[in-house]
């Protein structure tokens, strides 16, 4: 379930807005490691215009823990083909980064204290038509690596979406711009 907020709307100009701010509420103990229909689970950035139209993009969680993104085949996220990215798993100690139902980690890097239950982090998600994915974070001096990837045999991303579960509740910042 998530709860939209829309923030410094720009109307009347085309309905354009700054950022909106989604929060979601814990979906439970899901993750695509375990459950084949994870995709269900996530609040797709599609409903609201959002797109991944220049194959990268920042978003903003405040979240003790577990506070994933999925990279979709789809536009709607109703695909088996995706990405899944974990921040903050195991108690906020690492972050994991899956491809597909099922799939093992593809990565599994120590992150500890990442997120934060009162405080933003701002991530940068890049990815190239060769299947290069990056996650950055933002730092007070710029960016650090959080996780990159190749992936050989790469899918075309055309959706994207949000969750928090595992106990997790997560207030996201999507920065967006309709120009």
């Amino acid at each position: 379930m998530a709860i939209i907020l829309i923030e410094r709307s720009k109307l009347p100009v085309g309905n354009c807005f700054d950022e909106i701010w989604i929060k979601t509420l814990n979906s439970g103990n899901v993750d695509a490691s375990q459950t084949p229909d994870v995709f269900n689970y996530y609040t797709s950035l599609s409903d609201y215009g959002i797109f991944p139209s220049q194959n990268q993009f920042r978003i903003s969680v405040e979240a003790c823990d577990n506070s994933f993104i999925l990279l979709s085949a789809a536009k709607d996220l109703q695909s088996q083909d995706f990405y899944e990215i974990c921040i903050g798993a195991k108690a906020n100690k690492k972050s994991v980064f899956r491809r597909k139902y099922n799939a093992v980690n593809i990565i599994s890097d120590s992150t500890p204290d990442i997120l934060s239950c009162t405080e933003r982090t701002t991530l940068f998600v890049i990815w190239t038509t060769n299947g290069e994915i990056t996650v950055f974070k933002e730092t007070n001096v710029g960016t650090e690596t959080v996780m990159t990837w190749t992936d050989p045999n790469p899918i075309s991303i055309n959706g994207i979406g949000v969750m928090t579960a595992w106990g997790a509740d997560g207030l996201w910042t999507i920065e967006y711009s309709c120009k």
